[in-house]
């Protein structure tokens, strides 16, 4: 099986503009996999081939080799496995920013309903729509979006899933729209049981606006998604050791481990849209939050369809 992109755009490697405390080093590490053979190729300095060969598959399950055309250099991926996260600034841009831009706006006008302030409140995470890609095609080609899904394949194997597409819209206002602490895979206990499972995903925070004071940057703390110890402090907005503050202009992305660190900084004075688009291994299934899929969703169509890829990264097929 090869998987081939045929999305394209432009990548260029961000830089965050603020760090504090230890984690402003540059992280090195490399990740090892058991039951898959790896070969890399190095094709340029920001762009290189993986050649996967599967060592358990069961008959009739092909030749078993996959192809993935990786949209980051060989010392990017290990930035990623070390840090937990990678910028890319414009990820999206001109017509195809626009088309995303116009695609959530239009949701968020038929979906306003479902989102109230509730003034009693000091704080909200603002507006966060679910199901996006059973809800509009513009996001349904997102489905195998090659510079976030290569380094999802690159970093978790080829046989990865759609875990979800969201939003989240925030607005200035009276009540303070940010997010506290936290990650996105709290399933981590203690003490660690000796065949514990470390859960791993990857989340790419496309932001449709500028990220700046106006909309609030993101924060996260390279490298604690390999905190497994400990957890974020609970409903805190408060600064801690070792935050790096990220901002990047509208088009660009944050693509962080699922459980990174992370807090959404106040919207003070502008709208701030940005998507989540996140991947799973396929053996794990796909996020709980925001209610079963609509009905007639677009992906279902998918599923009818033959495309085998396609098939894998919605939940049907890739594990036993």
């Amino acid at each position: 099986m090869i998987f081939v992109g045929h999305w394209q755009a432009d990548l260029n490697v961000g830089l965050f503009v603020r760090c504090q405390g230890e984690n402003c080093k540059r992280y090195v590490a490399i990740n090892c996999i058991l039951v898959i053979y790896l070969k890399v190729c190095v094709m340029s300095a920001e762009k290189h081939k993986l050649h996967y060969t599967s060592l358990n598959r069961k008959t009739g399950d092909g030749d078993g080799l996959y192809e993935v055309d990786v949209h980051a250099s060989v010392e990017e991926l290990e930035h990623l496995a070390r840090a937990g996260y990678l910028v890319r600034d414009g990820l999206f841009q001109g017509e195809a920013l626009q088309k995303l831009q116009k695609a959530l706006d239009h949701l968020e006008e038929n979906e306003h309903d479902r989102f109230k302030n509730d003034p009693s409140q000091e704080r909200s995470w603002g507006h966060i729509p679910r199901h996006l890609m059973d809800k509009d095609p513009v996001f349904l080609d997102l489905l195998k979006l090659p510079p976030v899904l290569s380094i999802a394949r690159a970093m978790m194997g080829p046989l990865v899933r759609l875990r979800g597409l969201s939003a989240r819209i925030s607005y200035p206002g009276p009540v303070l729209h940010e997010t506290p602490w936290h990650r996105h895979l709290r399933v981590i206990c203690k003490p660690l049981p000796p065949w514990f499972s470390e859960p791993h995903a990857l989340d790419a925070l496309i932001y449709l606006d500028d990220l700046d004071e106006k909309t609030g940057a993101v924060s996260i703390v390279p490298g604690s998604h390999n905190w497994l110890d400990r957890e974020p402090p609970n409903g805190s907005y408060e600064p801690v050791e070792g935050e790096l503050e990220v901002r990047v202009k509208a088009g660009g992305a944050v693509l962080i481990h699922s459980n990174l660190w992370h807090r959404g900084l106040p919207t003070l004075a502008a709208k701030r849209r940005m998507l989540i688009l996140s991947y799973t291994p396929t053996w794990l299934r796909r996020s709980p939050h925001g209610g079963p899929q609509p009905d007639e969703g677009l992906t279902q169509a998918v599923l009818d369809g033959d495309d085998e890829e396609s098939h894998i990264l919605l939940g049907k097929g890739g594990y036993t």
